[in-house]
């Protein structure tokens, strides 16, 4: 008789395999070798990064302080207001099982840039994160595989863009309501938007729901930080201070935690 670990072992094995299954599944044998080759110039591009992948300057910034100071008034009269609220009666283990059920939905396709960048281990371990909690965690809504050190890797394309050496340097750009980006990781969100395996391999909605499901995973990560847009007021030009402070996320985000030092040549602190 089979003894309960070795019947775990042998359940986490076959939803490992089929996750596996479930996201390349549609996956052609052509695919498949342009995947490999791209691995491949994945691994060169990265021993030839040495420069920020941030543009120096800032050639929509017209534009984007009037965005900027239109989201920080949205903010003042109705997002701040909004979440709140949310932040207040919404009980924290509820939040933090929002948050994880909705963390969990983006894990394939981080699972998938991981392997575009040629990042086999975090791709196949964010293929396990998502079997383990999606199943042990009910759907998500407990998150047991970070505790497993299974650890979130958050990748998106604007990153596997980068890795790939197509677009060197980006520039800094604000979109009304939805925030912050670089036009390298707009263009990357729109692609990934397309081709999330989640959506195409693994659940079935429609697009109003897939609306929905973005909708609220922008709320809940505007919630975390709401309390910090006040202290931009409180900066000497609060524009700048936010520019930088997204720019170096994303610096962060591209190099996973460990930028090299010659990024921070382009800031003078004397």
């Amino acid at each position: 008789m089979q003894s309960f670990q070795s019947i775990l072992t042998d359940c986490i094995s076959m939803i490992f395999m089929n996750s596996i299954k479930l996201i390349f599944s549609k996956f052609s044998i052509f695919s498949v070798l342009i995947l490999v080759n791209l691995m491949s110039l994945s691994v060169h591009a990265n021993q030839a990064q040495t420069a920020s992948p941030m543009g120096s300057n800032d050639p929509y910034e017209t534009y984007n302080r009037a965005i900027f100071d239109f989201n920080m008034g949205f903010n003042e009269y109705i997002g701040s207001p909004v979440v709140n609220t949310y932040n207040t009666v919404m009980p924290l283990p509820a939040k933090i099982g929002i948050d994880n059920f909705l963390n969990n939905l983006t894990t394939p396709l981080s699972a998938l840039n991981s392997l575009l960048q040629g990042k086999t281990e975090d791709g196949l371990s964010e293929i396990m994160r998502f079997s383990i909690n999606s199943t042990f965690g009910l759907l998500g809504i407990l998150d047991i595989a970070t505790p497993a050190g299974l650890e979130d890797k958050k990748e998106d394309f604007g990153q596997t863009l980068y890795h790939w050496g197509v677009w060197k340097e980006s520039n800094y750009l604000i979109l009304p309501i939805v925030g912050p980006y670089t036009v390298r990781s707009l263009a990357g969100s729109m692609v990934d938007s397309v081709n999330d395996p989640l959506y195409n391999h693994i659940v079935d909605v429609d697009n109003s729901d897939r609306a929905l499901i973005a909708g609220a995973r922008g709320f809940v990560a505007y919630s975390k930080v709401v309390s910090l847009v006040d202290n931009l007021k409180n900066q000497p030009d609060p524009y700048v201070f936010a520019r930088e402070s997204y720019l170096q996320y994303r610096t962060n985000l591209i190099y996973d935690g460990k930028p090299p030092v010659k990024v921070l040549n382009d800031f003078n602190f004397e």
